[in-house]
């Protein structure tokens, strides 16, 4: 018996991924889509990130990225597989480990409120545009939402967790352009590595703010590298 119900309501067309020099795309028919995650990427402000690199050095800033990679690998295999009712393996490391707990302690936390779930890793494209992976989709506190799951090294502020929300506002447009739907919700469950968790949602006008965001950077992606975009 699952926890949570999946309801295949949709169904969702397999994408091929392919990670290039220039950023992660996906084939949809004869077009080659660039992600959601490499036009954030190219179009983001990196002064921020610039500074806190120059802080700790080069070396450690990548040694920190990679280990909070690897820990929300793990964080993430946990969520998938429960949701899909598979087992999980044993960890191997420290640092599956840390993950697997962090995972746990975000299910515990909000999957009381997940109804319903569509479907876990789902591909979603707007044609023509762009392509990307959602987390999972279905209904969140009886909403229809876009859902993501995070692991930090510390809590955040909502201030610094833009990009999250116009992430979830892609990967909606895409959903309800497809699809047909009218989601208009995006859910970020977050989990810090010292166990804290925190729920951020977007819906409504501010929401709708994110999508006009969005639409903004993927311009001025394709200003910055023009192309039929054909595979």
């Amino acid at each position: 018996m699952q926890l949570i119900p999946i309801r295949r309501k949709y169904v969702y067309k397999k994408l091929e991924r392919v990670d290039a020099p220039e950023g992660r795309v996906y084939k949809v028919d004869t077009m080659a889509l660039p992600s959601v995650t490499t036009i954030l990427s190219a179009t983001k402000e990196t002064k921020h990130l610039d500074d806190w690199t120059a802080r700790v050095g080069a070396s450690k800033a990548h040694q920190i990225k990679n280990d909070a990679a690897t820990v929300g690998t793990h964080m993430h295999n946990v969520v998938e597989r429960l949701l899909l009712n598979r087992d999980l393996p044993t960890p191997r490391t420290w640092l599956a480990v840390k993950g697997y707990w962090m995972g746990y302690k975000l299910i515990e936390t909000f999957f009381p409120d997940v109804q319903e779930v569509w479907g876990t890793e789902i591909p979603v494209y707007y044609p023509e545009r762009y392509a990307g992976t959602s987390d999972c989709i279905g209904l969140y506190k009886e909403t229809e939402s876009i859902i993501d799951f995070k692991q930090a090294n510390k809590m955040k502020r909502r201030e610094w967790i833009e990009d999250y929300f116009v992430q979830l506002a892609a990967y909606a447009e895409a959903h309800n352009k497809v699809h047909g739907t009218k989601i208009k919700q995006g859910v970020i469950m977050m989990v810090s590595q010292d166990g804290q968790t925190q729920e951020f949602v977007s819906c409504g006008r501010e929401f709708d703010g994110y999508v006009d965001k969005w639409n903004r950077r993927v311009d001025e992606f394709q200003k910055k590298t023009p192309g039929d975009g054909r595979a």
